[in-house]
């Protein structure tokens, strides 16, 4: 079953291909499950390529593809994989 919050669907795939998220490392993502499901075991190193002083990757996907702009705005500043995770479970759960 796919939590639904505040009208997110965080199974809900990007629009098209050229909308999904491409890791550093290869990985595609298509929906904010599968981004939750990654930062569980993402490296920093990895993170840190994606979320830095200069942008967050993440952020800016969530706000341009899904819309969800409270959301981004809410893991804009997280450092670490650990408390981007936390921050979105916090946010679809209540």
């Amino acid at each position: 079953m796919v939590k639904k919050h505040k009208n997110i669907d965080i199974g809900q795939e990007a629009p098209s291909t050229e909308h999904n998220f491409y890791l550093n490392n290869g990985k595609k993502l298509k929906n904010i499950a599968e981004l939750m499901e990654s930062l569980k075991d993402m490296d920093q190193d990895l993170f840190s390529f994606h979320v830095n002083e200069q942008n967050n990757d993440f952020a800016s996907w969530i706000r341009d593809v899904f819309g969800e702009k409270e959301l981004a705005r809410r893991i804009r500043d997280a450092r670490h994989p650990a408390n981007m995770l936390k921050s979105i479970e916090k946010y679809i759960q209540r």
